[in-house]
């Protein structure tokens, strides 16, 4: 592991003050809105693999690529375009996303120092990826997306939300205090994964229903396995799986953007 890296904090601050100064608007494509949740979800996903597997260095990898991947996606929100400045939404967003990335910080450093991370501060971490993703759902957006590309999107998001909520529970004996935040059960969500996939059954057209149809087949193997998280837990399994089903959808989602 790269421990140059590790402890590296992306402040959002100087940016936004820039932006700010240069009268710059929070209006924001839709795609770097998504970017941004997906990113901040997968690296917490990544971060539970990295405690529960002392420190392996490909979910360090994983981590940081996260992280990086959801700076750069609010680095653009902030940038904006040249309608009206939003300030207090943009405000709360770079609030959230330096807490989160502060406490993701300090989390790495405890596992590599002390061999395990502060239970209170992990399960902060949670409520500040959690903050994070509400407040980039509160943003204006600029232009319009199809609904294919709309219901793709919510699902890649809603799949990288189930395997963190997954991993969380299944790479730790107090997994329930890992993923604290979290309202909702992995069957639950999945039961919501499963509407969105007929949403967009419902929309997608006729030439392309063999792509959904591969989606839907890769997660009714995997569903099995979500609704059974308290018997069997197979984290491995569910983040390639979550990688497989995500980048699909993604690719589906820019063919109809």
């Amino acid at each position: 592991m790269n421990k140059n890296n590790v402890f590296n904090v992306r402040s959002l601050l100087l940016i936004l003050i820039t932006a700010f100064i240069s009268l710059r608007a929070l209006a924001s494509d839709p795609g770097d809105i998504h970017a941004l949740k997906v990113q901040a979800t997968n690296a917490m996903t990544s971060f539970y693999m990295y405690q529960g597997l002392d420190a392996d260095l490909k979910y360090a990898n994983r981590i940081d690529q996260s992280m990086a991947a959801a700076y750069a996606a609010a680095s653009r929100i902030i940038g904006g375009t040249d309608e009206d400045i939003n300030e207090e939404a943009a405000t709360e967003m770079v609030a959230h996303w330096d807490t989160f990335n502060n406490l993701m910080a300090a989390n790495r450093k405890d596992i590599v120092t002390r061999g395990y991370p502060d239970m209170r501060l992990v399960n902060e971490m949670g409520d500040a990826c959690l903050a994070l993703v509400n407040a980039a759902d509160q943003l204006t957006t600029t232009g319009n997306v199809s609904d294919v590309t709309r219901i793709a999107r919510a699902l890649a998001f809603r799949m990288s939300d189930i395997t963190s909520q997954y991993t969380g529970r299944g790479t730790s004996n107090l997994g329930q205090v890992f993923v604290g935040y979290q309202e909702q059960t992995p069957k639950e969500m999945a039961t919501e994964f499963e509407n969105l996939l007929d949403q967009l059954d419902s929309k997608i057209p006729e030439e392309d229903a063999l792509r959904v149809d591969a989606i839907r087949h890769k997660w009714e193997f995997l569903s099995r396995s979500i609704s059974n998280y308290n018997e069997n837990s197979v984290p491995f399994l569910v983040v390639n799986y979550n990688d497989s089903i995500v980048e699909a959808l993604h690719q589906l989602a820019a063919a109809y953007e």
